[in-house]
């Protein structure tokens, strides 16, 4: 699938939209653009956590939707709401893999419900685990929470290619940009939402997700002594909600040390809660200030996007090449279609109008051959030698015209070769570049052609990348180079170019 590679992490689900607009580089993620516009006032209601979006989110959605409308063709992933959800991991103590499948459609029987019709179910692939037995990770959501979801988000206009469970999404985020050792608490608290997220060394990820958040502390213009106990009032109730969930998702006498937490979110810009909490958890609490992952634009860096897990989480899932397995819909094929266009149809057209011209010619040659044959080919009416002078020019000029098909056919053939590279280049998997435009001259002794790309942000030598690349998929040789810097910030390269196949004479 052609994507670009840059794509949308959308959280609706705290009280607050939180979108990032993130592009893949190389190996790293740059951070292109930020939004946050709050749904709900202050507070701990518990209002985004039920069955139905607000109202309050489609209003917070008009910024996203209006001054972004030219980037959301990209890729968008969104935050799935975890109310009455099930997860965990299927054990089974078994090394043969013929009945793996049945085994753990077993188990999800047993651990979810008897019936799952009711339920949408994304189960991973049975694994190897230790020495005699494989697990399978799995979340479960009712059915109808996840239609009535979707339908929120077409009835507010949000295009979309993914949904994934917030707390799966905030695991990605995490993975990525602190691999794990020890056992690990993420704290995201939001406006309404907090999460609390362990990861395991193992892979599980277990998580509670709470209708509390820290809405007063952003909203409220308390001050000294007032905010303060705001924030240790806010950080004993979550002493207490993560030893609560410590038992319930552990057991009372598991006593496996933290080796870090993590506190995301709103609450991260909070230095009092901050403190409060390693006060009540009697552990350093820390908040993600600079990135081993991601680079951020100027624009980007002011809004803390490192605190946003969640959409950052959300983001790197739409970027990947292998997919997202945890996401409860199927991209839709118009968006495919629509990101796939921009990079093909100038080149396809390009093919498209070669072969059209191909065959007007050759139509034409036809009709030219077959009058020839109705002048020279039938019952010979008439010896007077300027009528055969004139049919015999008819002859030669038709020579003529078959000389000239043949060889337009054979400057088709030649120019296929370097028009398939083309497209080869604009499928490779790290591209970082769309091409935008494209023209292809007939000349002599070789063809020749004009490219204008669109580059992401941020890209070094892009020039250079792009003409060995051409070369190597295409043999179009870089004559020449011209770049411009749009007004929205992107890169737009002008390539002159040459194809290396030499022409030959008909």
């Amino acid at each position: 699938m052609l994507m670009r590679a840059a794509a949308w992490g959308v959280d609706l689900t705290g009280g607050a939209v939180r979108a990032v607009h993130v592009e893949r580089v190389g190996r790293r993620y740059r951070i292109l653009d930020v939004v946050e516009q709050p749904s709900s006032g202050s507070g701990e209601g518990a209002e985004p956590l039920s069955a139905h979006l607000p109202d309050s989110v489609g209003r917070a959605l008009t910024d996203l939707l209006q001054s972004r409308a030219p980037s959301l063709g990209d890729a968008l992933f969104v935050a799935l709401p975890v109310f009455a959800a099930k997860h965990g991991r299927v054990e089974l103590s078994v090394s043969e893999t013929e009945q793996l499948d049945r085994l753990v459609d077993f188990e999800l029987h047993q651990a979810i419900a008897s019936d799952l019709e009711p339920w949408l179910v994304r189960a991973q692939p049975p694994r190897r685990h230790g020495d005699a037995g494989h697990v399978s990770d799995y979340f479960a959501q009712r059915r109808e929470f996840v239609q009535t979801f979707v339908a929120d988000l077409r009835r507010f206009g949000l295009p979309f290619d993914g949904i994934v469970p917030g707390p799966l999404a905030l695991a990605r985020y995490a993975e990525t940009e602190w691999p794990v050792h020890g056992r690990r608490l993420l704290i995201e608290c939001q406006r309404t939402r907090t999460d609390l997220l362990y990861l395991l060394p193992d892979g599980r990820r277990r998580w509670r997700s709470l209708p509390l958040g820290c809405g007063a502390l952003a909203d409220e213009p308390v001050h000294g002594d007032a905010r303060a106990l705001e924030a240790t009032r806010l950080a004993i109730r979550l002493r207490q909600e993560q030893h609560e969930a410590h038992v319930s998702l552990f057991g009372a006498h598991d006593g496996t040390p933290l080796e870090r937490i993590v506190l995301l979110g709103e609450a991260a810009r909070h230095e009092e809660l901050r403190r409060a909490l390693e006060q009540e958890l009697g552990s350093a609490v820390v908040t993600p200030h600079a990135s081993h992952t991601f680079d951020m634009t100027t624009r980007a860096a002011a809004h803390q996007p490192l605190h946003h897990g969640t959409a950052l989480g959300l983001a790197l899932a739409a970027l990947d090449p292998n997919g997202e397995p945890w996401s409860l819909i199927e991209p839709p094929r118009g968006r495919r279609l629509a990101r796939a266009l921009p990079a093909l149809s100038t080149a396809l057209l390009a093919v498209a109008a070669g072969l059209l011209c191909t065959h007007v010619v050759a139509d034409r040659q036809v009709q030219a051959l077959t009058a020839l044959h109705a002048a020279v080919g039938g019952p010979p009416q008439s010896r007077q030698h300027d009528e055969w002078n004139a049919a015999l020019e008819q002859a030669n000029a038709a020579t003529e015209r078959t000389r000239s098909m043949v060889a337009q056919v054979e400057h088709a053939q030649r120019r296929w070769p370097a028009l398939r590279g083309l497209l080869e280049a604009l499928t490779d998997p790290a591209r970082f570049f769309r091409l935008v435009a494209v023209e292809v001259t007939p000349g002599e002794p070789t063809d020749q052609a004009q490219l204008v790309f669109e580059v992401n942000q941020g890209v070094g030598g892009a020039a250079d990348a792009i003409q060995k690349l051409l070369l190597e998929k295409a043999s179009l040789i870089v004559t020449s180079v011209a770049t411009r810097t749009r007004d929205d910030g992107a890169l737009e390269l002008t390539l002159a170019a040459s194809l290396t196949a030499p022409r030959s004479d008909p």
